[in-house]
């Protein structure tokens, strides 16, 4: 079966709910839920970050990190009550070895991202930031110097300096 990524509109700035929604997926790509109300997933989260930022900001501001734990965490209660186990990890949970958060350790962060893409029942969201884009996205795989995306926004991949390993999604 192959996946794609649910998309964002054009005038939001929800790639984190959806990187979220991607991450479920995508962490049981090689194993996918036959039915799942993802709809009613999506509005379960805006309505839990209209709650937790008092107003509706976000859709045109984005989420921060301290909301997007928040809203992993509403996301993971979703799916258990829907009878599907997921849990969060942080990226040093995910591998033997700590997630090399330096820039300079490019070689060794590539072949974190090479081993964590290559977890079949994992999806690892990045939080991507340059000078031009802040963005949620979920890893697909490593090619040379560049992760590939499961992207919202269709952004087919980018430098492997741009992006730091935020969450884990287990299925």
């Amino acid at each position: 079966m192959n996946l794609t990524p649910h998309r964002q509109g054009r005038l939001d700035s929800l790639c984190g709910i959806y990187a979220l929604i991607n991450a479920f997926a995508h962490a049981r790509r090689h194993d996918p839920l036959r039915y799942f109300p993802t709809k009613r997933l999506f509005m379960t989260l805006v309505a839990r970050m209209a709650k937790i930022r008092g107003d509706t900001s976000f859709c045109g501001d984005g989420i921060d990190y301290d909301e997007f734990r928040k809203l992993a965490k509403t996301a993971c209660r979703f799916h258990r009550e829907h009878g599907h186990a997921f849990e969060l990890l942080s990226p040093k949970a995910l591998l033997d070895w700590a997630y090399p958060k330096k820039a300079s350790d490019d070689g060794v962060r590539q072949d974190w991202f090479r081993l964590a893409s290559e977890m079949p029942d994992a999806a690892v969201i990045l939080d991507i930031n340059t000078p031009c884009i802040s963005h949620w996205s979920v890893l697909a795989g490593v090619e040379g110097d560049r992760l590939s995306m499961f992207d919202s926004n269709g952004m087919r991949s980018i430098a492997i300096s741009s992006a730091q390993a935020f969450l884990v999604i287990r299925a």
